[in-house]
């Protein structure tokens, strides 16, 4: 598992989230949004990143 410090969706936005066990992606916010997530913050570095249709943060992370 990776960790990661923040989420990037597609408009630009720097959101604060977090995983459950399962890996399912949970956005900080203070209402209900709906956002395509396409990087993840890892480390200070940005990778591309999607959530799969279980609802898990997946990063493309380089080897």
């Amino acid at each position: 598992m990776i960790e990661f410090d923040a989420v990037i969706d597609t408009e630009g936005y720097t959101w604060q989230a977090t995983t459950d066990e399962e890996g399912v992606l949970w956005l900080v916010a203070d209402e209900t949004v709906e956002v395509v997530i396409n990087r993840a913050v890892v480390g200070g570095y940005v990778y591309p990143a999607y959530v799969n249709d279980y609802g898990q943060l997946i990063i493309e992370w380089e080897d």
